[in-house]
This record gives structure tokens, sequence and C-alpha cells, in this order.
């Protein structure tokens, strides 16, 4: 596998020099969605966690719009040390971005995507990095049963002190088609020991902030 995918990246990192050369570094809030990339690449963003650590996140697929693959491209210019890491995409990439939510001093990366499968719902792929440069994905919970048979997607996803949360409408159940919201759910994902926890905010809760 290493064999296989050292010239991937070779050839990914010499695509995005000839591509992003001119511009300026990116800040972590930068746009997420680069115009003008080559095929099969769709996605490419650059997040700045620290000065000389980088992390190019970039999708590519030929033959599929919703299915594809990620690969997560680890620049530490002051150790010269780089690294990859990849994995199957489903949906497309509408935004990356950032945090420490367990506040240990490895930055988690976290990939939001739109899938495709009945609506516009959420994917979610996250990896932390240790200061070594290895990564450890850390799963997404799905929702509950019960709340399944009412999401129709449709998320919003933003940051609250530390915290990840998630909103999204709710239909009847006998709603597949998701004419008429019944009303709304958010979550709160908390990150401890590589682990997300999840629990359901009541509608009272204080106002979000937008990540962005």
């Amino acid at each position: 596998m290493r064999l296989f995918l050292r010239p991937l990246v070779l050839s990914l990192c010499a695509l995005i020099v000839s591509c992003v050369s001119d511009e300026t570094p990116k800040q972590t809030n930068a746009p997420a969605v680069k115009p003008g990339l080559p095929q099969p690449f769709r996605f490419h963003k650059a997040v700045e966690v620290t000065p000389g650590l980088t992390f190019d996140v970039l999708s590519w697929g030929r033959g599929s719009e919703h299915i594809g693959a990620y690969i997560i491209l680890r620049s530490d210019s002051t150790a010269a040390e780089y690294r990859s890491t990849t994995g199957e995409l489903e949906g497309e990439i509408t935004d990356v971005w950032n945090m420490d939510m367990d506040s240990d001093g490895n930055p988690e990366i976290f990939i939001q995507a739109t899938g495709q499968d009945e609506d516009t719902y959420l994917n979610m792929y996250i990896y932390e990095f240790r200061e070594n440069g290895s990564s450890q994905q850390i799963r997404f919970p799905d929702l509950t049963s019960s709340t399944k048979k009412t999401y129709r997607g449709k998320d919003s996803v933003f940051i609250k002190e530390g915290d990840l949360y998630r909103e999204f409408p709710v239909y009847d159940v006998a709603d597949t088609a998701a004419v008429k919201p019944t009303g709304k759910k958010m979550l709160k994902y908390s990150l401890r020991g590589n682990s997300l926890s999840v629990q359901e905010i009541k509608e009272e809760d204080p106002a979000k902030e937008d990540k962005r």
C-alpha cells in the first residue's frame, strides 16, 4: 500500500504546486472550493494549523459525481516531514477545517461532505494528527434509529465553545419527500479520548455561532 501511495502523493504534490504556486497561503477559514482544478480532482483546501504545518485536503474520482476518495497531505516544512492519509468518500466535500476539541495539543482535521442517498445527507470524516505525523480516524456517531425515521438531511454544522453542533429539520415518518418539516433537532458532539459523544440539545438553548 505504501509503494502504491508514494507515487500518487508525489503526483498530487506536483499538481498542487502547478495549480496554486501564485497564491498566498490560505487561512483556516479561507473559501473551501478552488475553481479550475484539473480532472480528476474536485476539491482542494489548504489548512494552516501552525506556521510550517499545513494540511492539504483533496478529493478526486472519475465516472461518478458522488463517489470518490479523499487524501490529506500533511506538510511539516519545519521538520521536513511529509505524510498522507487517504480514504473513500461518499458525497461531495463542502468544507474542511481544523480544531483541537479535546485540548490535547493534537489537531483534528474535519472533512464535511454532502451525500446524495435520498437527500442532502451529512457525512463527516475526522482525523486526529499527532506530533510524530501519525493519524487516527475518529468515527462520527450515527443517528439513532428513531431519529433516522424523521431525518431527511439539510444539515447545518457549527462550532460553539469548542464543541461541534449539528442542526437539521425533522419530518413526519410518512413524509418521505420532505415536504413539510414538523420541527428541528440539534445535536452536540464532544470529544474525549478520541471518541465523540453526542447529546440532544433542546431548542431553548443559547443561539449558535457560525464556525466560519
